[in-house]
């Protein structure tokens, strides 16, 4: 630096970047079915799930008009989003965009933000439902996390990763219910071995993947008997494939005197 120069001032530091909050997209399916696109994903969505993606996110949707499908959306803004996360650190925030059972508080308060809606009920109301929404969610995704703790790998990045698998190979058994889908086929869908496939997917969701699939294919059929489809159909639908089949699976899980009985006389 030359004599009697003045040196220039340190520029200041940039200020931290703030991570803005998301708008949130709720997606479930009230009667029928979907086909869903995104990124490199395509799940089938029934009356069974939900789903939820970063509004970003640019989604492709296809009804299946031979069910007379009916969509339904709750779009969470960004101010809701912050309201239901206050406390929680938004580098932990994080919700997987996989397929999530309709049967827990998150798809419960789906249905009644629905039933709101259909009952003409103000937005505030629906406001405080929509901020209950994100809660629900965050507390399946830490009971989710909190499964996955039971795979014993010692970095917290492997077991995330491994759990990440699980969750896209039962999207895919979700997803293609109807089909014969083999045990490789779905180990192939986690990209893992038949035998660390069985353990991890028994791990996290307390069951085999064949009683999953089974479970998957009987609730399935439930609902076209209930809508008045012949046994022969809701079982091709739902990937039974006889009536044979979908009669023994009903008698598995239909308690004596309760169910659909049509398909009981007549397989």
């Amino acid at each position: 630096m030359a004599a009697g120069a003045t040196a220039a001032p340190a520029p200041a530091p940039a200020a931290e970047a703030v991570k803005a909050a998301p708008t949130l997209v709720f997606r479930a399916v009230l009667s029928g079915a979907a086909s869903l696109a995104w990124g490199n994903r395509r799940v089938r969505l029934d009356e069974d799930a939900w789903l939820v993606l970063d509004g970003r996110e640019s989604c492709s949707v296809r009804l299946d008009p031979e069910l007379r499908t009916r969509m339904f959306v709750v779009v969470v803004a960004p101010d809701e989003f912050e309201a239901a996360t206050a406390g929680v650190s938004p580098a932990d925030f994080a919700l997987a965009d996989n397929l999530r059972s309709r049967d827990g508080p998150a798809g419960h308060r789906l249905a009644a933000i629905a039933q709101g809606r259909d009952a003409g009920r103000g937005e505030a109301e629906e406001r405080e439902q929509r901020i209950a929404l994100v809660r629900d969610a965050w507390a399946e995704e830490q009971d989710l996390r909190r499964k996955a703790a039971r795979i014993d790998c010692v970095k917290r990045a492997t077991r995330e990763q491994l759990l990440r698998r699980i969750l896209l190979a039962a999207d895919f058994i979700a997803s293609h219910h109807e089909e014969p889908i083999s045990l490789d086929e779905m180990a192939r869908a986690a990209s893992l071995s038949r035998f660390h496939f069985v353990r991890l997917f028994s791990l996290v969701h307390g069951e085999t993947p064949h009683a999953f699939l089974r479970r998957k294919r009987t609730a399935v059929a439930r609902r076209h008997l209930a809508d008045g489809s012949a046994c022969s159909e809701a079982a091709s639908r739902a990937g039974f494939g006889s009536r044979s089949s979908l009669f023994r699976n009903l008698r598995k899980s239909t308690p004596a005197g309760a169910g659909p009985e049509s398909c009981f006389h007549s397989a």
